[in-house]
């Protein structure tokens, strides 16, 4: 959410103060990516005293929001006023700032106290004000009882609050990662950009499928049956052609792939319009996946015979002669070298990979019935993403390294992997997000059940 802050929120250091009356350690409540910074509001005291914390850059102003009026909930005697009132929150101003100058490092605010006061953590950076999306009150002037307004995704009781690790010091380099794309659970098609921010496109999404993004570009079946595109500008693209029931369309630098109404396997290129029938004809309920771009791509999909071929831009058809799972889809990624690399789930219900040479190998890793795995390369090496048997999420490197990430998925979903992100619907049915090695994040968006995310 953006937030434009008043001429002068000094006016509001009367509120700020350093109580601390030790009631265990700090609490974090809220935690969100703001300008690709995670950012945390954090409890610490018997007042609703709270306070922000983040990993600065030279010129940030880290600051909290609140609100301008007194509100109460959600307990029968401290109740939540109307959504409309809860509307009224904002037009604030941001104050207890505390200003990064020339310094990189972990700060925090001073504290406020926030009893019935509902708050947010802020960041300015560039002379931009962004706020957490989702505000939260105590309702008993404790450290114990926060609230998300109503409609908040989830509770601060379940909140899993990394506290992000960079070191403090000039060093200090912040990514743009890729953009995720997912069905929420209102059905609508939400963005997440690179700065963490998610936008409700209001496009309603076909239930049980899922969107594909590539370069910011989305791919997506409507509740209509259509196959739309989003530009990575925002603009939204009826193509007009109608997609299988419960499929979803893959893309990849601009070459979209999908299974038609049809059930043969089509093509389109997002930047001519043009689309192309192959006259391959798919298993019913699987997707096809797509690696290249719109001169020179590759398809990996389960055929109508159960399976697995390969489609090229050239027009070379594959049938590799390796059966699949039934309602399940390969993956397929592009290497440095130029080859390509697949991932998918045999009918034997193993995890298998297909190196740029060829060369088949059977993980001996279990999958989850009824999902898929992802791949993403990584020079000519890869890594693959999948829900393993246990219904955990799993990934396994090129080499051969796998690993048990500890995280639960939900039944019926696949997760999906960019570089080192992983994304990914926990068996909480929240969206998660995972960068390298370090802690997933809760994004706090709750996802469609059966729906997978995109990055």
């Amino acid at each position: 959410m953006l937030e434009v802050a008043l001429p002068n929120p000094a006016h509001a250091a009367s509120y700020c103060h350093t109580q601390k009356s030790g009631f265990g350690p700090d609490r974090p409540i809220n935690y969100a990516i703001l300008h690709g910074t995670p950012v945390t509001l954090m409890s610490d005291s018997a007042n609703a005293s709270a306070y922000v914390n983040a990993e600065l850059k030279p010129g940030d102003v880290l600051s909290i929001d609140r609100s301008n009026f007194e509100v109460r909930g959600p307990r029968s005697d401290h109740n939540w006023p109307s959504n409309d009132d809860v509307a009224r929150i904002g037009g604030t101003w941001d104050y207890c700032e505390t200003f990064a100058g020339s310094a990189y490092g972990w700060m925090s605010t001073p504290r406020i106290d926030g009893a019935h006061r509902a708050v947010r953590g802020c960041l300015r950076r560039n002379g931009e004000v962004r706020c957490q999306d989702i505000w939260y009150a105590d309702n008993d002037d404790d450290r114990t009882d926060w609230f998300p307004s109503p409609g908040a995704p989830s509770d601060p009781d379940y909140l899993a609050v990394p506290r992000a690790s960079y070191p403090a010091s000039t060093s200090v380099t912040y990514s743009s990662p890729a953009p995720v794309a997912f069905q929420a659970n209102t059905s609508f098609l939400y963005h997440r950009d690179s700065a963490g921010r998610s936008v409700n496109t209001q496009y309603g999404m076909m239930t049980g499928t899922s969107p594909a993004t590539s370069d910011g570009q989305v791919a997506f079946q409507a509740n209509t049956s259509f196959l739309y595109t989003r530009s990575a500008s925002g603009v939204m693209t009826n193509t007009g052609y109608g997609m299988m029931a419960g499929t979803s369309p893959a893309i990849s630098g601009g070459q979209v792939a999908f299974q038609a109404n049809t059930g043969f396997l089509w093509t389109r290129n997002t930047a001519t319009g043009a689309t192309f029938d192959t006259r391959l004809g798919m298993m019913r309920g699987t997707s096809p996946s797509i690696a290249g771009n719109t001169s020179s791509w590759r398809i990996a999909m389960q055929a109508n015979t159960t399976f697995f071929y390969t489609r090229d831009s050239n027009g070379a058809i594959v049938n590799t002669g390796y059966g699949m799972m039934p309602g399940t889809s390969p993956s397929i990624t592009k290497l440095s070298n130029g080859g390509y690399a697949i991932a998918f789930q045999a009918n034997t219900g193993f995890l298998w990979v297909i190196d740029s040479s060829g060369r088949a190998t059977d993980t001996r890793y279990g999958m989850m019935a009824g999902t898929s795995p992802a791949i993403s390369a990584s020079g000519t090496g890869f890594t693959v993403a999948f829900q393993a048997n246990t219904g955990m999420l799993w990934t396994r490197s090129s080499t051969g390294a796998a690993q048990d990430t500890g995280y639960g998925m939900m039944a019926g979903t696949s997760p999906a992997i960019r570089g080192s992100r992983i994304v990914f619907q926990a068996n909480t049915s929240f969206l998660y997000v995972r960068d390298g090695s370090a802690q997933a994040v809760n994004t706090g968006y709750g996802m469609m059940r059966g729906a997978s995310p995109a990055v």
